[in-house]
């Protein structure tokens, strides 16, 4: 077992301008044929590490996002297989019994609810699909995910990825696919086979378990913190909990309130919410009032040398927008209370507690002071 490089490519880059694929079947194309060519000329083994996906992304001339994308399908197509914090390795996929493992891949189980869907919906030959948002809606699966598995199907001949008008893609169903046992048993009734779908399982279990019905959840970035998830596996699983009704997202300051048995009353909340927080046309929340509500959270809740909450989080706290709390935090930037660092222990620290300036406070509610100094 060993780390290939890329001197270990002994086959020519793919050719983009010629090839009628996208640039992503392309790349998940041209990885397969490198990994059967090494393996049969004997530069590679089973077992052995691929290059990184940014050596690979400068080595081909395109995006990080496209050699992962690809290193995905390739992966889910049973070539790859992956350790975490070690790196991406070349799987035995001569096996037969790579076909019958339990834990199936990710993809390939999103591609069993897929079939199912198809079949459940009969779905006639040479129709269309639903739109990816749907399939989505129905299988309770991110979007991503769905799209890659989509990918598969069509490398695999049983849909095709036709063009529409702009960006916009359908696909249509076009050869006849059949679930096997396997499928059935380990993908069809499997429903805690993606990282999503169980913190799903978790975010509702802590909101019913600590909210009441119209009460406000944290933000996402909250939740991010929380399970120690990405805040984009966040935002899918809020989907998901949407779509159910057990929760109801909504823009800005409104933010997100757990339904509890209230399930159908949606147009209920948001009317009343918005009677309810509707500001006067003559009150503005300003950063400098931001700014003092800002240094009573920092004082109350941290101590110097504390990494203080990210923005987003600190204007769901605050009740503010994101720009409003960045404009107050600039303030204390400059009068040194805080410092940012960068990197992955990065942030914001506090340096210096922060201080009320009662005298600002005392000029800005007492006009005589004014007048003395006309």
């Amino acid at each position: 077992m060993k780390h290939l490089t890329l001197d270990d490519i002994r086959i020519a880059k793919p050719d983009f301008h010629t090839s009628k694929l996208p640039k992503g079947q392309t790349v998940t194309s041209w990885l397969i044929d490198w990994i059967k060519h090494s393996l049969e000329c004997g530069i590679a083994d089973i077992g052995d590490f691929i290059p990184s996906k940014e050596d690979l992304a400068s080595f081909l001339n395109v995006s990080t996002a496209t050699v992962q994308n690809s290193i995905r399908q390739v992966k889910n197509l049973g070539y790859f297989c992956s350790k975490q914090s070690i790196g991406t390795y070349i799987a035995d996929f001569y096996s037969k019994d790579i076909k019958q493992q339990d834990d199936l891949y990710h993809g390939t189980l999103t591609e069993c609810k897929i079939k199912k869907l198809v079949l459940d919906e009969g779905i006639k030959l040479n129709s269309p699909l639903p739109s990816i948002k749907r399939i989505s809606e129905i299988t309770e699966i991110s979007q991503n995910t769905i799209r890659f598995s989509l990918l598969n199907l069509v490398n695999k001949g049983y849909i095709k990825k036709v063009s529409q008008r702009g960006n916009k893609f359908s696909w249509i169903y076009i050869k006849e696919f059949e679930l096997t046992k396997e499928e059935i048993m380990n993908g069809i009734n499997d429903e805690d086979f993606t990282l999503t779908h169980q913190l799903v399982d978790k975010i509702q279990k802590y909101i019913e378990k600590t909210y009441k019905a119209g009460e406000k959840i944290l933000p996402n970035m909250a939740f991010s913190g929380m399970f120690d998830v990405s805040i984009k596996t966040v935002n899918d699983a809020m989907k998901i909990l949407n779509a159910k009704k057990i929760i109801l997202s909504r823009r800005g300051r409104y933010g997100t309130i757990y339904l509890g048995n209230n399930r159908n009353t949606k147009t209920d909340y948001i009317s009343s919410e918005r009677k309810k927080n509707t500001i006067p046309q003559n009150y503005i929340y300003s950063w400098q009032k931001a700014l003092g509500h800002l240094k009573k959270y920092i004082t109350e809740n941290y101590k110097i040398g504390d990494k203080i909450a990210p923005i987003r989080e600190l204007a769901a706290i605050l009740n503010v927008s994101p720009n409003t709390i960045r404009r107050a935090l600039e303030d204390m930037f400059e009068n040194n209370y805080l410092i940012s660092k960068r990197g992955k222990t990065g942030g914001i620290f506090i340096t210096e507690m922060p201080q009320e300036t009662e005298a600002y406070r005392w000029l800005a509610i007492n006009p005589d002071v004014i007048n003395f100094k006309n």
